[in-house]
């Protein structure tokens, strides 16, 4: 092996350490991520080296509205099986007035 080939494949041997370390930072750094995640860290909301977005999956057409009319149901209509709930009133007849 002469000089010039000792010298490639040292440059070889660095390029391959180089990417082995880089590759493995990657996999640590999203491992942190991933627990972070996990943990609900509230810091990862203001972190300078993470990306927040929003991401909504809705049809074409569909908007975003800032509010969303919300009505109150009781808890314990919320458990009770369907059978206990009453039933809602009945208009009457006419013809059963008489």
């Amino acid at each position: 092996m002469s000089e010039g080939d000792f010298v490639l494949w040292l440059v070889a041997a660095a390029i391959t350490i180089c990417l082995a370390i880089v590759a493995g930072w990657q996999v640590w750094i999203h491992s942190q991520l991933d627990a972070r995640i996990a943990a609900c860290d509230p810091g990862l909301l203001s972190s300078v080296s993470h990306k927040v977005e929003r991401t909504t999956a809705a049809p074409a057409g569909s908007v975003v509205v800032p509010y969303v009319p919300v009505q109150l149901v009781p808890l314990n209509a919320l458990n009770s099986p369907q059978q206990q709930m009453l039933p809602s009133p009945q208009p009457k007849i006419l013809n059963e007035l008489n």
